[in-house]
């Protein structure tokens, strides 16, 4: 298993913590790196969160239920965490009674609980996020100029572990993810019901990366009215396959306001969605393809780093655009990609006269690794 910036932090959370959501996309290695972070695996009860036995037998998690099921393990692990339909009383159980044990929930959609406990688990550090290989793992291991020689392969078949680890059959793993990640039930009470639908709305929107949807226009060529379509977004985003970014607005001429851009969390994923896996050389969408990689590894490397900011796009009704902006505090950097860097993108005058204070970069092949690694 390849290292992960996270195995630190996630070890000393299970030894100095009762609880730990852990929470990513399917397929990450969510279950491979708790084990790698637990010295004595004999002390690991591992539970499948969507078994209907481990469901029906946690119906009634009561202090005396969850003894006997939790028995003498120090470790008590469960994978897809979030189709327990108690899972709050079992996070509450465990913090607040005295279980000599260490609760880890593997989650890949995020887990239904309530805004206080929400707000608990995040100002405590107990939630955590688990993303595909981030662009500073696979670097350390094949050297930078290694991966940049090969980095159209990530462009087309994104970060996750196994496409990394069998290349030959990216596409295929890709593609069956596909299918267990979105068309399945998502937690307790969420399931999308319109897979047809779904992938022709998942379609829409992998043609629009980087572009300011509405959702009236997604739902029409999808088949879908707009608030289903709001919906399912919504949905993608709390099972770490979409982000969705705001527009940035401050009133000034001509701004666009109240409407998102939308970018998936892996790059292979979208190609999937499309059936699209052709030679970089083949493809007309190259400038696409950069953007979303950029921008998600950017957002998933801020997240690892507990690096808090806000993040929007700027848009004029005249198409002025910045790509890419990172606000923390009245600090505003804005970023414009180009795949070329043989050419340089030409940073809109409205955006510098209505903003001074930014500071804007350019993204090219020769600068993206300072913009992915800046802290």
């Amino acid at each position: 298993m390849i290292d992960r910036i996270l195995q630190q932090k996630v070890k000393q959370h299970i030894e100095n913590n009762k609880i730990l959501v852990l929470l990513g996309p399917k397929s990450v290695g969510k279950n491979q790196l708790v084990r790698l972070c637990i010295a004595d695996q004999s002390t690991i009860l591992q539970l499948d969160g969507n078994s209907k036995v481990v469901k029906k037998s946690l119906e009634n998690p009561t202090e005396s239920t969850l003894k006997a099921i939790f028995g003498t393990h120090k470790y008590i692990v469960i994978d897809d965490a979030q189709y327990l339909l108690h899972l709050q009383t079992i996070i509450e159980e465990v913090l607040f009674q005295d279980y000599p044990i260490n609760l880890i929930l593997n989650c890949s959609f995020e887990p239904i609980l309530d805004d206080v406990l929400r707000e608990v688990l995040q100002m405590q550090g107990l939630e955590l996020r688990l993303y595909p290989l981030l662009f500073q793992e696979l670097a350390q291991i094949q050297g930078i100029v290694e991966f940049d020689k090969n980095i159209t392969q990530r462009l087309i078949y994104g970060n996750y572990p196994q496409v990394i680890e069998d290349p030959a059959n990216a596409s295929h793993f890709l593609i069956q993810l596909l299918e267990e990640a979105i068309f399945t039930n998502l937690s307790p009470n969420e399931r999308i019901n319109k897979s047809d639908k779904l992938l022709k709305m998942l379609q829409a929107l992998a043609f629009q990366l980087g572009e300011p949807i509405s959702y009236n226009d997604i739902g029409f060529k999808a088949g879908l009215d707009n608030e289903t379509v709001e919906r399912y977004i919504e949905l993608l985003e709390k099972a770490c396959i979409l982000i969705k970014i705001p527009s940035y607005y401050n009133g000034h001429k001509y701004e666009l306001k109240k409407t998102h851009c939308v970018y998936f969390v892996d790059n292979g994923i979208r190609n999937a969605i499309i059936r699209n896996f052709n030679d970089f050389e083949l493809r007309n969408d190259h400038d696409v393809l950069w953007k979303n990689w950029l921008i998600s590894e950017r957002i998933k490397w801020n997240q690892s780093q507990e690096n808090t900011c806000q993040y929007a796009f700027w848009r004029t009704h005249t198409k002025q655009q910045m790509d890419f902006l990172e606000i923390r505090g009245d600090k505003v950097t804005a970023y414009k990609s180009i795949w070329d860097k043989r050419k340089k993108p030409k940073f809109p005058a409205s955006f510098k006269t209505a903003y001074p204070d930014a500071t804007l970069f350019a993204l090219n092949r020769a600068t993206y690794w300072g913009f992915l690694s800046k802290k």
